[in-house]
């Protein structure tokens, strides 16, 4: 009877054994493809911005004066912008035309940057995660609104890998760069505790079964 038990839980393993890569292949497929760098949500989050101001503007308005001032940090951004409002079925003109009252829209970017939060596990033994704040703020001025220039405070969060940090930042642009926490001690410390007490147990109940 146990000899039978033993041959269907080796099957059984083996079964397991050859399925986890596929899966792990398969789920880490899947999470690097969902992960954006951070100069990817910092478009992300322009575009929002935009669709912000966009609301804000009649929809018979076909046709805008746009005004950028995003400094030498955050001028990469000014083509997305103006792409985003093409998108939202905005002519964008360089000069208003005498003739014509259009609205004149002025974007002023003051600043950016990431902000990571705690660190922590997916499971005992998981893989280590860490929450990522995105900000951008600034003001906007629509001459078609009655509220003036408006503050914004655009944030996005979201969780990333700790070892994707490296690939997620870009030494060229700082404010895509974060000061990440270093891993809590008990984390650490607990990891190979478990392993040597779950080790010993399992040494104990084999010998404990021997033994009956």
């Amino acid at each position: 009877m146990l000899i039978k038990f033993a041959i269907k839980y080796l099957i059984i393993c083996r079964k397991i054994s050859f399925l986890l890569p596929v899966l792990f292949l398969i789920s880490s497929a899947e999470v690097e493809s969902q992960t954006k760098t951070n100069l990817d949500v910092f478009y992300s989050l322009t575009d929002s911005l935009v669709d912000q101001i966009n609301s804000s503007i009649p929809s018979s308005e076909k046709k805008i004066l746009l005004t950028l001032n995003l400094g030498q940090s955050y001028s990469l951004f000014s083509n997305s912008i103006k792409e985003r409002f093409r998108k939202n079925g905005k002519e964008i003109l360089e000069q208003p035309p005498d003739e014509l009252d259009i609205p004149n829209v002025d974007i002023v970017l003051e600043g950016s940057g990431v902000e990571y939060g705690e660190m922590f596990r997916d499971g005992w033994f998981g893989t280590h995660y860490i929450q990522r704040y995105s900000t951008i703020f600034g003001n906007y001025l629509n001459t078609f609104s009655a509220t003036g220039k408006k503050e914004f405070e655009i944030t996005r969060m979201d969780t990333v890998k700790v070892d994707d940090l490296k690939f997620i930042e870009n030494e060229s642009f700082p404010f895509t760069k974060g000061i990440a926490p270093s891993e809590p001690f008990l984390s650490g410390f607990a990891e190979p505790l478990i392993a040597i007490c779950t080790a010993a147990a399992v040494i104990v109940i084999f010998f404990t079964v021997r033994s009956e």
